[in-house]
């Protein structure tokens, strides 16, 4: 039903060179090196294909504009992850492979902390989560599909 501690950890990496090295070879680019490229490069890495790309094509100039066109297709943030093969969690109490969104920032729960993109910076290890996160717009675990 889940996926291996193994198997996010492999896919979780395998996300992070992508988008650092898009960073790298071509700058910090919104829909193709940011938080949200970030979590669906992660969800085609660990799945082999991603559902994200059906909704529309990741062309926004902000995390605001990303919003408008996800709800123009009929999505919020929990639809859209439901759709795309994820769990929604009833107890905002993280674990390794989770995905969220905090104050506009798609992040992944790392084995200890959030990993998360900073513009012009490639991903970024952020703070520590918490036992238990009360600001989460979600909380998601990815499915095996």
């Amino acid at each position: 039903m889940y996926y291996s501690v193994e198997e996010i950890s492999v896919a979780l990496d395998k996300a992070t060179t992508i988008i650092n090295n898009r960073t790298k070879y071509e700058g910090f680019q919104r829909g193709f090196s940011d938080c949200y490229a970030f979590l669906v490069e992660y969800d085609r890495v660990l799945r082999g294909t991603t559902k994200a790309y059906d909704i529309f094509n990741f062309e926004y100039k902000n995390a605001k504009e990303f919003f408008i066109k996800l709800y123009r297709k009929g999505y919020d943030l929990k639809s859209f992850a439901t759709y795309c093969g994820y769990e929604l969690q009833s107890k905002p109490r993280p674990m390794f492979g989770d995905i969220t969104f905090i104050n506009g920032s798609a992040m992944i729960a790392g084995k200890y902390r959030w990993v998360t993109v900073e513009e012009n910076g490639g991903i970024s290890i952020s703070r520590q989560y918490r036992h238990f996160e009360k600001d989460l717009l979600l909380l998601a675990r990815p499915l095996r599909s």
